[in-house]
């Protein structure tokens, strides 16, 4: 029996939902008289509605898990482009691996369903596929976005940043170099001006580009991400938020969330949405 090549893995691609072309409110509101995740979900619909007419209310939309790979891009890029959101804050996997990835021109890929028990994760290796559960990319591709936050660090003022900063940068390499896809969340959060957050960002695919960065630099000056400017800064955005109710759940939620128990000095302004 022939062994498939990479093409035949890498052939479906995901195709990100266009919550603009459909009208999920019935659906939504149909929820209120069921039951569990149902109702929930049309109550946070209402809460989230109320945010959104509050104009002293901030918004943080908090990213976690694989959202991007999913087909979800379409919803946030949306939300962000609406202004919907005031700030993100996210895993450095949707921002860098994921949205940033395919905002360069790459695809993920719909695995098979037998591809989901990892008996075929060796064969995935050796042809350079990284399989996310049923979702698959090219490593060769992943390394290309490695490189590109390379450059990216290998350009700026040697200093330590914040992910905030960082971010914008590369936010500012799509605007030079072309954003290869319509829908991108760090390409519309930089011309909306949108901080996103990334608490952990070396743990992802900017950190391998970071890493040949420094190493490249030696005992030269170079650019570094600063943990606590990340947290300083999303301090300064809660406090400028006239009311900063929170609901923290996950990782990127607690991070957000625990910038209420610091003073600080606001240096941003009220939320963007109106």
């Amino acid at each position: 029996m022939t062994t498939p090549d990479k093409a035949y893995f890498l052939s479906g691609t995901i195709e990100h939902i266009d919550i603009t072309g459909t009208d999920v409110v019935p659906l939504v509101e149909s929820m209120r008289r069921m039951a569990f995740t149902a109702r929930d979900l049309a109550r946070a619909a209402d809460i989230y509605d109320r945010m959104l007419g509050d104009r002293d209310c901030g918004i943080i939309l908090c990213l976690a898990g694989s959202l991007i790979s999913a087909g979800l891009k379409k919803v946030f890029a949306e939300m962000i482009r609406s202004r919907m959101v005031d700030a993100v804050v996210s895993t450095g996997a949707n921002i860098v691996d994921q949205d940033f990835f395919e905002a360069l021109g790459f695809r993920h890929y719909i695995a098979e369903d037998r591809l989901k028990a990892g008996l075929d994760d060796g064969t995935l290796r050796e042809l350079h596929i990284d399989r996310i559960y049923d979702t698959l990319i090219d490593e060769d591709d992943l390394r290309v976005c490695d490189e590109t936050t390379r450059q990216i660090a290998d350009a700026l003022e040697t200093r330590p940043y914040s992910s905030r900063e960082f971010i914008r940068e590369m936010g500012v390499y799509l605007e030079r170099h072309g954003c290869k896809t319509t829908d991108s969340i760090v390409y519309e959060a930089f011309k909306a001006d949108v901080p996103i957050f990334c608490p952990a960002f070396s743990d992802c695919s900017a950190g391998f580009g970071l890493v040949a960065h420094q190493h490249a630099r030696g005992d030269a000056p170079r650019v570094s991400i600063d943990s606590a400017k990340d947290f300083y800064e999303l301090t300064q955005l809660r406090s400028s938020f006239a009311r900063r109710d929170s609901y923290p759940q996950g990782f990127s939620e607690r991070f957000q969330s625990s910038s209420l128990f610091l003073p600080s000095k606001a240096y941003l302004t009220q939320g963007h949405h109106t």
